[in-house]
């Protein structure tokens, strides 16, 4: 049967204008005795049978983050948009389309899908145990024996007709057209069948893939064949069904459905709900009514769970110099860098920068050998590892961190609710040293979702050596290693970051310019991760790039190797003499750093606290850390002249408390 011969027959069902038609397909469909005068015979109906849809999956496992906080309780396929949530809507449209078997597959509060299901006795409900762990193609994976001739659907679609149909000639997927850029995954190729050969994420004048789709029987079993083949690879973590399919696309043969905005929608954030539909706010307001009253001051429910919840924060200060208790680079970026600040244009300050590619990438990845694919560019590196966070954390997921550790991170974990392990980072002879051993084995226990690996560490100033970090990334397959290199560069240790890359994909890297190129008020940081990584990141970026004037000051520091290689050799210098010096005190143990500043241990007889607070009389501001009970200080390195000033101070108080 033809294309053309099933849409006249499926007409012919729904007593539509059949006027339309070309005469041979009338002809044939007679001849096939498929059709008595403007009726579908039984023989048509039998020969519509390979057609029938048997049935439609609709995925509804998902956390849907960027719809915090009411995400946070209720599923997005829950959200209730003009009289119907999303889910129901499509069940009632496909049961009003006679598709009579309906799987939905359930994860993130499932319960809650539980309880939905029983107004719907037959609606087939799918644990995802693996939801968590993986992206949507373990929904798939999960009710794979159930794909035959089916639509599969996310819960998250709302159609403003029914789009379902019993019948269906072909696989396909709904599109849209864009005349303007988008970053959506976006058709390059048909064949001269009109399927699909080529889908990228991004582009123009062309359609993107979006909506609902349909699977022919053998289209579902190609893929189901090659999903179970691949389905524990590495690579499948984070995969998208989409994503998979565009891998395999060549052997997967499947065209577009159009549509156009008016007719689906696909809502990623509340407020697009609400701008669609303005009544959704109530929904929202309804929702979250509940109220408590604590010292007798009105507070909504939701909120309450933050109250627990601390905010990083630095000591503020009005200090220009002296400043050795935060690690900024004390000796200054490149000049080249301030430049771009002199000769900035109304341009930079007034336009957004929507250029194909971003030029900082691109130059990141002809200074590192990394592909542009790999890297993408956020607001310091501590908005890098929030960002991961946001997006890898589940409430009382576990990440293992250091001890001692920045306690930024400890900040983003509780405040997704999720808790600390620890691994510790010990005093050696001379400086600090991971101990892998005891990391391994704390990871096995507490199978952490995350972990982070600061290298050079903060604050101790220790370095994690290639292999035993690739240990690390080998033996947790499970869990996401975050590589903390905001103080890369500033020592001689070096990471051969692009093979890890290739290798392994449960490993990122995030840098910052803040620390060697000295462009902390600028923000500026990247991440080095898998492409399929940096594609679910990328959700949690903002739309537009980060400050052009910044990535152009940080291209021009990345070309001014002259610059920072004697920027290094200073801070060597400096580092090195104030260890010397520090050691030569009593009582006192400065370690070996790779970064910019030094960690020193003082023995019980000295008032560490009074020792800081009289250096900040004298105007150095230094940090404090406690440490199995025991105070020690964080000094940042600074120009020969500061670290001497500093040394002469330490000496001084030591000598007046002796």
């Amino acid at each position: 049967m033809t294309e053309q011969e099933f849409d006249y027959l499926m007409a012919a069902r729904k007593k539509q204008d059949l006027s339309a038609f070309k005469q041979e397909t009338v002809q044939s469909c007679q001849k096939a005795g498929w059709i008595d005068g403007a009726k579908v015979t039984e023989k048509g109906m039998e020969a519509l049978k390979p057609y029938k849809v048997d049935n439609a999956i609709i995925m509804a496992a998902g956390r849907s983050r960027r719809c915090m906080p009411l995400s946070n309780y209720l599923p997005k396929g829950l959200f209730e948009i003009k009289g119907d949530t999303m889910v129901e809507r499509q069940i009632k449209q496909l049961r009003d389309a006679g598709v009579k078997q309906i799987i939905i597959v359930v994860g993130y509060l499932k319960e809650k899908y539980y309880e939905m299901a029983k107004k719907y006795p037959d609606l087939i409900v799918i644990d995802n145990t693996e939801w968590e762990e993986k992206n949507n193609i373990s929904s798939l994976y999960a009710a794979k024996d159930y794909l035959k001739n089916s639509y599969v659907c996310c819960s998250d679609n709302w159609f403003a007709h029914n789009v379902y149909s019993d019948y269906v000639y072909d696989s396909y997927y709904a599109a849209k057209f864009s005349d303007e850029f988008i970053n959506e995954d976006c058709v390059k190729a048909f064949d001269k069948n009109g399927y699909m050969r080529e889908v990228k994420r991004g582009g123009e004048k062309s359609w993107y893939i979006i909506g609902e789709s349909f699977w022919r029987k053998d289209f579902s079993d190609k893929f189901k064949e090659l999903m179970v083949k691949e389905y524990y690879d590495p690579e499948m973590k984070y995969m998208l069904w989409d994503h998979f399919y565009a891998k395999h696309i060549d052997v997967l043969n499947m065209k577009i459905r159009k549509t156009d905005d008016k007719e689906c929608k696909e809502f990623d954030t509340t407020e697009e709900i609400i701008e669609f539909n303005p009544s959704f706010k109530e929904f929202v307001n309804q929702f979250f009514q509940e109220e408590e009253f604590v010292n007798n001051t009105q507070r909504i429910q939701y909120l309450s769970n933050y109250t627990d919840v601390k905010q990083y924060s630095v000591v503020g200060t009005e200090q220009t110099t002296g400043r050795m208790h935060v690690n900024e680079n004390l000796f200054g970026a490149s000049p080249k860098a301030l430049e771009v600040f002199h000769n900035a244009t109304m341009q930079d300050l007034c336009f957004y920068d929507l250029t194909r590619e971003d030029e900082l990438a691109v130059e990141l990845s002809k200074e590192l050998d990394i592909p542009t694919d790999k890297i993408f560019i956020h607001s310091g590196s501590s908005d890098v590892i929030k960002t991961i966070m946001t997006l890898v954390l589940n409430r009382d997921d576990t990440v293992l961190i250091s001890s001692p550790a920045w306690n930024y991170y400890k900040s983003v974990i509780e405040l997704h609710f999720a808790k600390a392990a620890y691994y510790d980072v010990v005093p050696g002879k001379t400086s600090y040293i991971f101990d892998v051993k005891g990391l391994l084995a704390a990871a096995k226990k507490a199978k952490p979702r995350i972990i982070v690996i600061t290298t050079p560490h903060n604050p101790t100033g220790a370095v994690m050596s290639q292999a035993d970090l690739e240990k690390v990334i080998k033996q947790n397959p499970g869990s996401l290693v975050i590589v903390d290199e905001a103080y890369y560069g500033m020592g001689d240790a070096k990471l051969d970051v692009r093979r890890l890359l290739e290798t392994y994909n449960n490993v990122v890297f995030c840098r910052t310019f803040s620390k060697l190129y000295g462009l902390a008020g600028a923000r500026i940081g990247y991440g080095l991760c898998a492409p399929m990584a940096k594609q679910v990141f990328k959700l949690d970026l903002n739309p537009f790039r980060v400050s052009n004037l910044g990535r152009k000051a940080a291209v021009a520091a990345l070309r001014d190797k002259k610059y920072y290689n004697a920027l290094v050799k200073k801070l060597d210098t400096a580092r090195s003499g104030f260890i010397t010096n520090m050691n030569k005190l009593k009582g006192v143990k400065a370690f070996k750093s790779a970064a910019n500043f030094v960690f020193v241990h003082f023995d019980n007889k000295i008032d560490t606290q009074a020792l800081k607070d009289y250096l900040a009389a004298n105007g150095i501001l230094t940090r404090l850390w406690t440490e199995k009970g025991q105070l020690a200080m964080r000094v940042t390195v600074a120009p020969k002249v500061w670290m001497d000033k500093a040394y002469k101070l330490i000496a001084a108080f030591l000598k007046g408390k002796k």
